[in-house]
C-alpha cells in the first residue's frame, strides 16, 4: 500500500521521469534520505519497475496499431498468451472476460510487417478464431499510472 510520501513521489516522477532526487526531495518535502530509501522500497517491491522514455510511437515509424481479439482452445490459453506476448511488435496482451480469451495490442512500421504478424499468429495451434481492428486515431493514450 502506497502512503503519501510513497504517492508524491510517484506523482513527481511522472511529471519528470529524470527528476533529481535532490528535485525529488524538493518537490515532496521530504528530507533526501527519505527520497532515496523510498525509491529503494519502491524498486525493490516491484512498484517502481524502472525508468523509460516516452516515444511517440508514430514518431519514431511505428504507423499503424492493431487491437487483436483472440478465441484460444481451452487449456491453451497461458501457452499461446505467453507466445504471442514474446513478438517484439507486441506491447500488450490482456486475458480479458467476455467472448475473447485474449486481447493484443501491437504496432508496426507498415501494412506489411502487420500481415506477417497477423498471418503468423493465426497459424498457432490453439487458436481457434481471430478478429484484428486498426486503430485510425489515438484519442488518449496514457502510459503512466496517475496517483
Amino acid at each position: 500500500m502506497l502512503d503519501r510520501t510513497d504517492s508524491a513521489l510517484l506523482t513527481a516522477l511522472n511529471r519528470d521521469g529524470r527528476a533529481s532526487q535532490r528535485e525529488l526531495a524538493a518537490a515532496t518535502g521530504v528530507a533526501l534520505g527519505t527520497v532515496s530509501n523510498r525509491l529503494r522500497r519502491l524498486h525493490e517491491t516491484g512498484v517502481l519497475r524502472g525508468f523509460l522514455p516516452d516515444i511517440d510511437a508514430e514518431q519514431a515509424g511505428f504507423t499503424l496499431t492493431t487491437i487483436m481479439q483472440m478465441r484460444i482452445a481451452k487449456g491453451q490459453i497461458i501457452a499461446v498468451q505467453a507466445s504471442v506476448a514474446e513478438h517484439p511488435r507486441v506491447f500488450g496482451v490482456y486475458d480479458v472476460t467476455g467472448e475473447w480469451d485474449s486481447l493484443v495490442l501491437a504496432r508496426f512500421r507498415d501494412r506489411a510487417e502487420m500481415d506477417a504478424f497477423i498471418k503468423s499468429t493465426l497459424s498457432q495451434p490453439h487458436i481457434e478464431r481471430t478478429n484484428t481492428s486498426l486503430v485510425l486515431n489515438t484519442v488518449k493514450q496514457e502510459p503512466r499510472v496517475v496517483i
